[in-house]
């Protein structure tokens, strides 16, 4: 019996470090920060008599570390901007927090990659109206698609759409879906 699990723990250890796995498994551990703006949609209903402006200006500061060539871990800080009510039923709603996300990369050719994001995000919803003032912080799940273009070996373009779901509370600040379409500038040291 102690050579059948003798057996099973070298064919794991052989298989483990075969050439199609190495990649997996070569940790490389470089940080990075990156910066990135574009525009953000509210996904929210307009009280009828009113005029809404659901999108804004939104930006990013990020840093993290690269695994390996596969997996980034990074934590950041994003201003989604905000959203106006205007009307009988004038209001805003503002969207900040910080980000922690996982990011998968799949590099197409040694330039041009293609990225998942996927994480929990700590948002502060406000919302202000005439005679009402409400905030939530609160736990808002995330995910995105995109891709990354390597202009040296440090720096590279990103291009991204992410998606944060339920921002906010749904009984005193409603909550909300919110996108983000964002470009920015990623340095690796």
């Amino acid at each position: 019996m102690k050579t059948i699990y003798l057996a099973a723990a070298m064919a794991s250890a052989l298989s483990l470090s075969s050439p199609a796995s190495a990649g997996f498994f070569d940790f490389t551990l470089a940080p990075f920060v990156g910066a990135s703006v574009g525009q953000s949609s509210f996904d929210m209903s307009c009280p009828a008599g009113n005029s809404c402006d659901d999108t804004d200006t939104a930006w990013k500061l990020y840093g993290g570390l690269e695994v390996n060539e596969y997996i980034q871990m990074e934590f950041g800080y994003a201003d989604l901007g905000e959203a106006k009510i205007s009307g009988p039923d004038a209001a805003t709603a503002e969207v900040n927090g910080v980000t922690i996300q996982v990011i998968g990369n799949l590099a197409l050719n040694p330039s041009f990659s293609l990225i998942g994001r996927g994480g929990m995000n700590i948002l502060n919803l406000e919302v202000n109206a005439p005679g009402y003032n409400e905030g939530d912080t609160d736990v808002a799940w995330s995910l995105g698609l995109g891709a990354q273009y390597n202009v040296t070996k440090s720096l590279g373009v990103r291009v991204e759409w992410e998606r944060y779901f339920k921002v906010g509370d749904e009984d005193t600040t409603g909550d909300m879906d919110i996108d983000l379409l964002s470009a920015g500038l990623v340095y690796k040291f």
